[in-house]
């Protein structure tokens, strides 16, 4: 029996559009009284997340920015800061790299963005952003860097990224043009087996879906692991089943066949 259902929200839960199913609603309640955990598992900084899911935050985990600050039924669970020097170095080193850096923070998201692709980006992401030239000068307790190339990051900067900072933090890649760094140790995965431990739920009676790699280890910690359709091909190989697209309201399908028939 499936007690808990985690799932990443760009590519996965919205549409292209951003948009959330229109059962969504009727879904989740279902799953409430059942007494089905529901896990919102996002790149996303909470103080975006809350603004969407607001009518849920005292019945709903929410896995934020890929596992650095995790809030469960309203109250913090965890949060991992980085360290300051490591912030400034890293907002060098894609100044040095024409990259756009993103932070996210205790008090909001801080970015460098110089045109308006790149600020129309940041908008579709995140909001309690204020844009600054230097980000070294940012004071806030960072969760996690977000970093942005517009021609494509894979092949380019996130292999610089890797080479750079890969030892010492987490450098995942987390969209087409995303490349985030967190704390050593932190990722979806991690959060979310925090979360089967605390409530005392297996592998076995857990369902994840995702589409990007900053979902594998998420999907490694659940038997019922989805890759949607429009996944990367990582995804596609780690996943233990396919569903549909995220624009085929796949995730909300698969949940009520597995969980509400």
């Amino acid at each position: 029996m499936i007690k808990l259902i985690a799932t990443d929200m760009d590519g996965t839960l919205l549409d292209d559009n951003k948009q959330l199913p229109e059962n969504f609603d009727n879904v989740v309640r279902r799953l409430f009284e059942k007494n089905i955990r529901f896990v919102i598992s996002s790149g996303r900084s909470y103080c975006t997340i809350k603004n969407q899911f607001s009518d849920y935050i005292d019945d709903m985990t929410f896995i934020c920015d890929n596992g650095a600050y995790v809030v469960d039924k309203g109250k913090l669970l965890s949060v991992s800061v980085l360290p300051k020097e490591t912030v400034k170095e890293v907002v060098r080193f894609c100044r040095e790299h024409d990259l756009m850096v993103l932070l996210c923070g205790r008090n909001g998201t801080w970015n460098n963005a110089k045109n308006e692709s790149q600020n129309k980006e940041v908008r579709s992401y995140y909001v309690n952003q204020v844009n600054m030239e230097d980000l070294t000068l940012v004071d806030d307790d960072i969760f996690k860097i977000a970093v942005f190339e517009e021609s494509g990051i894979e092949n380019d900067g996130y292999v610089k990224l890797a080479e750079r900072f890969g030892d010492d933090f987490n450098v995942q890649l987390s969209g087409k043009y995303w490349t985030d760094i967190m704390n050593k140790g932190v990722t979806k995965g991690s959060a979310l087996k925090t979360i089967e431990n605390r409530m005392g739920v297996s592998y076995e009676e857990t369902m994840a879906f995702g589409d990007y790699l900053n979902d594998i280890d998420m999907l490694n910690n659940s038997y019922y692991s989805f890759a949607m359709s429009n996944a990367h091909e990582s995804i596609k190989k780690v996943a233990n089943f396919m569903t549909g697209s995220n624009n085929d309201n796949s995730v909300m399908k698969e949940i009520e066949k597995h969980c509400l028939a």
